[in-house]
Parts: structure tokens; sequence; C-alpha cells
């Protein structure tokens, strides 16, 4: 069975100005923190740069790949994904209320929910000081 990880946070604002910050790839590393680099290599593929145990041996090592990066601007929604064992995939859709982060995988990796709590924190944050 694969994992799903869940999170969701209520956010005030404007929530189609909020999807154009996060809808941006270049934005990734901004709110994502083991990811040090975003790049739009166009075709719905964006590059990434990341800290992460990609070997599950206890160690961050530096990862960098490509991954499918999908806008879908009518329901606010981005969803990706990366090539790789794990079938690691996920959506980070925005509404009216807030926002939700969804990641599948195959594999069980430690911190996971973690992550995702401090990236929708993050997020948050980042979204509000825009609006200021």
């Amino acid at each position: 069975m694969m994992p799903t990880y869940t999170a969701k946070r209520p956010l005030d604002g404007d929530a189609d100005a909020y999807f154009d910050y996060v809808s941006d790839a270049e934005n990734l590393p901004k709110y994502f923190p083991r990811m040090t680099e975003a790049h739009d290599v166009g075709n719905g593929m964006v590059e990434t740069t990341a800290h992460v145990d990609a070997d599950q041996d206890g160690k961050d090592e530096t990862v960098t790949s490509d991954a499918k990066f999908d806008v879908d601007d009518a329901s606010r929604t981005i969803t990706w994904s990366s090539p790789g064992d794990h079938d690691y995939h996920g959506s980070l859709k925005l509404t009216d209320d807030g926002v939700e982060l969804t990641i599948h995988t195959t594999a069980e990796f430690p911190g996971i929910q973690e992550s995702l709590d401090d990236a929708l924190a993050t997020i948050a944050a980042n979204l509000e000081q825009q609006a200021d």
C-alpha cells in the first residue's frame, strides 16, 4: 500500500494571487525546506536540487533530478512527480479557505509529515508577507 501524507492549513488573502506565487517553479526552494534550486526547463519539467537522505543511510546527499510539474490554473492545483523507485508524487491545492499539500510515495520516509507541515508554514508565511 502506498503511504499518503497530507497537511492542510488555513490562509487569509487572495487565493488567485497566492496561486501565482506557488505555481512558479522558481519559487519552490522558498517553501520546500530541503530544496536548494528549482529551474523550469520547459515542457512541464523542472530540474530540482535538494539535500535529502536519498539512499536512507542517515546522511543527507545533494540530489539533482528532473520532475514533472503541472499547473492547473482553473482548480488552483499543482501536481508533480519524480522518476525513481519510490513513485514519489504529490499535489498542492489552494482554495479560498487555505492550502492543502499531499505527498504519495511507495516508501516510508522518516520526518516526511514534519517536512510537509514545515513547508506549509513557510508557504503561509511567504504568502502573508507577499500580501503586506
